[in-house]
């Protein structure tokens, strides 16, 4: 298990939380609880400003295309 975790919730927002009970939401790269240091263009060290876990993460800066209607 990673101590820190990306996810996308329905409006396209990056969700990071951490082990430590951090969580924070943001659409653009404004983290405040996170520090995110890119690797490349698809790989970025994420380190939580609680606890100082860190864990590599990929596609940090992609959102997901909102879902496709079936009407």
């Amino acid at each position: 298990m990673r101590p820190i975790t990306l996810d996308f919730d329905p409006q396209g927002r990056r969700i990071l939380s951490c082990v430590c009970g951090t969580i924070e939401i943001a659409r653009a790269s404004d983290w405040q609880e996170f520090r995110v240091e890119a690797i490349d263009y698809e790989l970025a060290v994420v380190s939580c400003e609680n606890c100082a876990r860190h864990t590599r993460l990929g596609r940090l800066a992609a959102i997901p295309e909102p879902p496709q209607s079936i009407w």
